[in-house]
């Protein structure tokens, strides 16, 4: 059950704001193609899909030795990657938005130009890469083709903004939101870069860490982008933000204990790297560590989501919406997992209205879709 208080009183605030703030995201860009997979086809138009990643990992399983086909059925191609999914999100609650990544090196893809046209300032310096998304009931599989990425890095970037104009903008936004570290074999240069200008900045910035499923890194380089951060530290107020298995990586790799509670996984990587933040979010709750204490949220979950591909960057968006109004941490919990609630429901991020509706009708015990 959620805090019922907490979510009315995260609701209330934000149907209070009136948003005029501008965010930094990057570095990412993927054309997502969201695909189902066929169970049984029953005729052209009609077949039964493969509901569950246990069903399909069991039918190639069983296939080992011999071969086996699975049809996939493109259901949606759309913008993706971590950091246009979030600025798409935060863009839709009011935000002034400036992109930085891989939107297209020659010219925007043609999946990202209503959200390029929408930003309020968008550089690009590199191809986006290609994702196929196999979603299913209980999770997602991510197959992705990664080498336009390989441009995404600080030289590369300094081509295309003066390091003048860098100073500007990190100085003017509100928040600076770095994504999909694991994806970007040179995303270290970045943090580099952005840590030198941080570092001149008036007054410290909020920094926004998204490492995603780090699974294929080794534990040197996390253990490198992790102490990285935590050089930060020292020059802005650094959030990471891990999902359920990132956090049990992240914890293995600090030598921090998975058993133990959300609240406590949290604090107890918050202690170990030092950060301003950690906030952990599962499927169905989310917890936040901070230098007041830790604080848990149940969720508004669904057992029949519409789309889950970008739920998390959606509690992202969400999260750093409540922390930007300045919300105490366990309302940001509320923006964050009602943000995604939203988005799971109606395939799509809500609007700020939307937002404040949905927070709403969930502290009223209502989590019906709002259309």
């Amino acid at each position: 059950m959620p805090q019922v208080s907490s979510v009315q009183a995260a609701a209330e605030a934000m149907g209070r704001r009136k948003i005029d703030q501008s965010i930094l995201v990057g570095f990412d860009g993927f054309v997502d193609e969201i695909i189902h997979l066929v169970d049984e086809r029953q005729d052209a138009d009609h077949f039964t899909r493969i509901n569950s990643m246990a069903a399909y990992g069991n039918r190639v399983a069983n296939a080992a030795g011999k071969s086996c086909n699975v049809e996939m059925v493109v259901n949606q191609m759309k913008l993706g990657g971590n950091g246009p999914i979030m600025g798409n999100s935060l863009q839709a609650q009011g935000y002034k938005i400036i992109y930085m990544g891989a939107l297209g090196k020659e010219r925007i893809h043609p999946v990202f130009e209503k959200f390029a046209s929408n930003c309020f300032k968008v550089i690009s310096c590199a191809d986006p890469a290609h994702t196929d998304a196999l979603e299913f009931l209980d999770g997602k599989v991510m197959m992705g083709k990664l080498q336009p990425l390989r441009d995404v890095n600080w030289t590369q970037l300094m081509t295309r903004v003066s390091l003048d104009e860098m100073r500007k903008i990190i100085e003017e936004v509100s928040l600076v939101a770095c994504t999909n570290w694991t994806m970007l074999p040179f995303m270290n240069s970045i943090l580099l870069g952005l840590n030198d200008v941080l570092g001149q900045c008036r007054e410290k910035k909020s920094v926004f860490v998204d490492l995603a499923d780090p699974r294929k890194r080794t534990v040197v380089d996390i253990r490198e982008v992790l102490e990285l951060l935590g050089s930060m530290q020292k020059v802005a107020d650094m959030l990471l933000g891990l999902n359920e298995d990132e956090a049990t990586q992240i914890a293995r790799v600090l030598g921090v204990s998975t058993g133990l509670d959300l609240k406590a996984l949290a604090a107890d990587i918050r202690s170990k790297t030092g950060l301003h933040m950690v906030v952990i979010h599962p499927v169905k709750e989310a917890a936040v560590a901070t230098g007041d204490g830790a604080f848990w949220m149940g969720g508004p979950y669904t057992p029949v989501p519409k789309l889950t591909t970008g739920a998390g960057d959606n509690f992202n968006a969400g999260f750093c919406n409540g922390y930007l109004g300045g919300l105490p941490a366990e309302q940001c919990l509320a923006t964050g997992v009602c943000a995604s609630g939203f988005y799971v429901r109606n395939g799509r991020s809500p609007q700020h209205q939307e937002l404040v509706e949905f927070m709403k009708q969930w502290a009223a015990g209502n989590c019906g879709v709002i259309e």
